[in-house]
């Protein structure tokens, strides 16, 4: 073996590593050697365009990775389909915000459809191409031939022919509903993406007049000008006399309010004056009520977030918070107000935008949930039920199993309260809808806001001509589309004509030619990323691929997405395809900093994963992301965690360093048969630790098996031994054995410095596509084992008591093991390894059990006990007052420690971390003390 670097340098190593995986097809399972029955598909969840990969796709890619290299290993046809995302909202925010840095004030008004999108298809393309690279930093092995996009021609194509299939089914509507709406983003969100922020609200209570009989409360009194009910219980003894009557205000709306007053079991009796205000334009429960009671909707607010006409002309214009000004001064000038106090409230935010949401009524695309499937008897939400196991007990080949547990119970009850789904989106960038409109069918239907359009004048809008009988004028077909494509129509109630492509003729009119325009809107993002897992692998055609990786096999995703994408995966796939998506879902939680906060690139805290590549490594990187994690918990990250990943990654090249070194490569590559007992504890060792980190991988309990191979490859085989090789000699078979199987049992975590190790092992076997061992359990006699670890105890316990009374560099001249004759036997076989291992000049074994004075003594089991003579080394007077004087100080510390954790006020206002760090303390000194007990017994004069 030529001589080889003293440490291991990453950087020269990983990139060329990756080529060679990529060169060898490998990543494509169609290209796997032998022959693999079994399947193991994963669709990666594809990264938001908008930028470059963080922490959490990091950690995501780690995770992936170790499993699909894992099952690759055992034998199965293992396919990662990567991709990337479109990220409708994100990525055109993202963009419109870097425009409007550089001067470009409304890059939707400014620059236009086909610009804007231009540019935004411009970025998305060139962060794509970033993401890539760093997808291929991270090791992760995908199968690049069969790269997706959500925004590339077949996954348009599935997200049409969902979309149409839906609409023929009944599923998808158009519909005039109460919305979320971002004022800032300009385009509704659903109740997903919304992000509730705490905020300090004024509550006032009033009356709508002074001779109307009931007050009411509200945090938002300027909605109160479009209120058309005042909502109470019906078994409310106070206001059941005016249920069903209707009473008149003037607030100054456009017109006087009719308020009725409605008897509704949803009001609390016991909340505020037990009567609401019902709003229904401006909030979704109010909505929802105005529907059971059949009353009329008054929109007082506008897209623009102003006030509309309908609020009347003293507010018509103004903004929500004016507005809410001018009312609150009103009632206090016409004494209408009973009392004003301060709350604390949740406030409906845009997630990307930050805006607070304005719920407004609008015609809008929506899925219906409810409805029941033509031809299925049953509707999207019992698809979405009947798909996961309630529990582990009832999981079944045709249930999906949320690891861990508890999202399951969270799952259900975002499904029993799932409303209609509304799918279109204001926005440019995206999956226009496949829906088009004949001008000659919708006639006087197309309704624009008049003033943008007399704003245009002189600007090329299109020849003006009659468009009627009637006489009314409209734009000619091109003026339409670009009123359409600027967002200038307000509302379109026209007659849809469903269809991926233009069509050549209108099915109601039988009109052809160019008069059709499309709508404007966009699908929601999470439409398309919903038929992610059969989308990439071939639908809507009814591929090879699509029979034989579908459902996939697992999926991993974080918590704060359980619902945005795992729900409406899920609602598709059992829709389209009638297939779960996958089998199993793995929810990890958020990577923090190591004060447990989140990490924040404005605040400076971020963490890019490339530039711990860059210093570390990505195996260090990899390791340090998955040790210590379990499924839908958070964990800290910190760049000293990264760095104790990279001295592990160098202690096994420097274990393999030393191997490939000094031994040579043995003849058989069968398992050796071991000649010592120190032979056969390892071989012992080396089957537990395999039999638990295959069950670790088999059940994704990554960070148990991470420490379960740590503690074999560190403590077992590098501490003992290998050491212990240098002692007896002959050890080259094994020692080579066990490295080329551990470097298989690595290679899911740290795939590049196994994959370098064993190509000096084997030049000509590449190790991503090695066989995973063997268990040999059974072949070893465990009895053998366990006599060994009565010598590795040996050891441990005499360089303890070395350590513990400060003679650890000390050599010292005896050690006398009172033990039975048979054990005794042992002991002498293994004398030079207690000897050079435990820095003992001589072994004596004895079954005398005469005191030893001046020693120090542990026993080792009920048969053996050491003995350390302590003569002329220690004063034993001298030791116990030393233990003493320790002691007592440390009592001295715990009593403190134990006040302060008793004390409440402490208690209640500690933050969290400082209370568990206190109680580790407590519980390490406690240890220390207990400790000090046990050398001043082993003490003898």
């Amino acid at each position: 073996m030529k001589e080889l670097p003293p440490a291991y340098i990453p950087q020269d190593n990983e990139d060329a590593i990756y080529a060679l995986w990529e060169k060898s097809g490998y990543f494509n399972p169609d290209n796997l050697p032998g022959e693999r029955a079994s399947v193991f598909s994963v669709a990666m969840p594809p990264p938001n365009v908008t930028g470059v990969l963080h922490l959490g796709h990091a950690l995501e890619n780690a995770l992936m990775d170790t499993a699909v290299r894992y099952q690759r290993l055992r034998g199965k046809k293992t396919l990662l389909v990567p991709g990337t995302d479109h990220a409708a909202v994100a990525t055109q925010a993202k963009v419109e915000k870097i425009l409007m840095g550089e001067g470009i004030k409304d890059p939707r008004k400014d620059l236009g459809r086909e610009e804007l999108l231009r540019r935004i298809r411009e970025y998305a393309e060139q962060s794509k191409k970033t993401i890539l690279i760093q997808i291929r930093k991270m090791g992760t092995s995908c199968d690049w031939s069969r790269l997706a996009y959500t925004f590339d021609e077949q996954r348009s194509r599935a997200v049409n022919e969902i979309f149409i299939k839906m609409y023929r089914d009944g599923l998808i509507s158009r519909g005039h509903r109460v919305v979320n709406w971002s004022v800032k983003g300009q385009s509704t969100c659903s109740d997903d993406e919304l992000v509730y922020v705490e905020r300090t609200a004024a509550i006032y209570t009033f009356k709508y007049s002074k001779d109307f009989p009931i007050a009411i409360a509200t945090t938002r009194p300027e909605t109160k000008l479009g209120d058309t009910a005042v909502a109470v219980h019906p078994d409310d003894p106070r206001y059941q006399q005016y249920i069903g009557k209707t009473f008149t205000a003037d607030v100054g709306a456009e017109q006087p309010l009719a308020i009725k007053i409605v008897g509704d079991t949803a009001v609390d009796q016991a909340f505020g004056t037990g009567a609401v205000g019902v709003t229904p334009a401006h909030s979704m429960v109010d909505y929802e009520m105005s529907l059971r009671h059949g009353l009329p909707l008054i929109q007082v607010i506008g897209m623009d977030g102003k006030m509309t006409e309908k609020a009347g002309p003293e507010y018509r214009g103004l903004t929500a918070e004016k507005a809410r000004e001018k009312f609150v001064a009103w009632l206090r000038r016409e004494e209408l107000m009973i009392k004003e106090e301060e709350s604390v409230q949740n406030v409906s935010t845009h997630e990307r935008f930050g805006d607070v949401i304005e719920v407004l009524p609008m015609t809008q695309w929506f899925v219906n949930v409810n409805k029941e499937i033509p031809g299925r008897g049953k509707s999207l939400k019992d698809l979405m039920r009947e798909s996961v196991a309630r529990t582990p007990e009832a999981a079944s080949s045709n249930t999906i199993t949320i690891t861990p547990e508890r999202f399951t119970k969270t799952y259900f009850q975002w499904i029993d309260n799932l409303h209609d789904w509304c799918i279109s989106r204001q926005i440019w960038w995206g999956h226009r809808i496949p829906v088009w409109y004949c001008i000659k069918c919708s006639g006087e239907k197309i309704n624009w806001n008049p003033e943008l359009f007399r704003d245009q004048e002189g600007d090329e809008m299109g020849t003006i001509h009659h468009g009627d009988e009637h006489g009314n004028l409209y734009p000619d077909i091109n003026g339409i589309r670009r009123m359409i494509s600027e967002g200038w129509i307000i509302n379109t109630d026209l007659i849809p004509i469903v269809s991926e492509k233009n069509p050549q003729k209108c099915p109601k009119c039988h009109a052809e030619g160019d008069i059709f325009f499309q709508d404007p809107d966009t699908l929601d993002t999470w439409f398309s990323s919903g038929l992610w897992t059969f989308s990439t692998l071939g639908y809507p055609e009814k591929t090879s691929d699509l029979t034989t990786y579908h459902p996939t096999t697992w999926m991993q995703m974080g918590y704060e997405i359980l619902f945005f994408w795992m729900a409406r995966m899920i609602l598709m796939s059992t829709y389209a395809i009638s297939e779960l998506p996958f089998r199993d879902v793995y929810i990890h939680g958020i990577l923090r900093d190591k004060s447990g906060k989140k990490f924040s690139k404005s605040l400076g805290t971020g963490i890019d994963p490339l530039k711990i590549i860059e210093t570390y490594g990505t195996d260090a990187l990899r390791i340090s992301l998955i040790a210590g994690i379990t499924p839908g918990n958070d964990a800290k990250f910190y760049e000293e965690k990264v760095a104790g990943a990279r001295n592990f990654v160098n202690k096994l090249w420097n274990i393999s360093r030393f191997i490939l070194t000094t031994t040579k490569e043995p003849s058989s590559p069968e398992r050796p048969t071991p000649a010592t007992l120190a032979d056969t504890w390892i071989l012992s060792r080396f089957d537990a630790t395999l039999t638990e980190v295959t069950n670790n991988l088999e059940h994704y309990e990554f960070s148990y098996a991470i420490e379960a191979l740590k503690s074999f490859t560190w403590n077992d085989f590098a501490d003992w031994y290998v050491e212990i090789a240098k002692i007896e000699g002959s050890k080259d078979a094994i020692l080579r054995y066990i490295l080329r199987q551990l470097l298989i049992l690595w290679h899911p975590f740290a795939p590049f410095i196994t994959e370098h190790i064993n190509s000096l092992m084997q030049p000509d076997k590449m190790l991503m596509v090695a066989a995973w061992p063997e268990n040999s359990r059974g072949t070893i006699p465990q009895e053998g084992a366990n006599e060994f670890m009565q010598i590795i105890k040996i050891v441990e316990e005499t360089r303890s008591i070395k350590a513990d009374y400060r003679l650890a560099a000390t050599t010292i001249k005896e050690l006398i093991i009172r033990t039975g004759p048979e054990f005794g036997k042992i002991v002498r076989e293994n004398e030079a390894v207690i000897q050079k291992l435990a820095h003992v000049s001589a072994v004596t074994v004895t079954q005398d059990t005469a005191e030893t004075k001046t020693s120090a003594r542990k026993i080792i089991s009920a048969e053996c006990e050491i003995i350390m003579p302590l003569e002329g080394l220690l004063d034993i007077k001298k030791e116990k007052e030393h233990i003493t004087e320790e002691q007592s100080k440390l009592k001295h510390i715990l009593l403190q420690i134990e006040e302060r954790l008793s004390n409440t006020d402490f208690t209640r206002k500690a933050p969290e971390h400082v209370i568990a760090a206190e109680k580790e303390r407590q519980e390490e000194i406690a240890q220390k003390i207990k400790k000090m007990d046990s050398q001043m017994s082993s003490l003898h004069d």
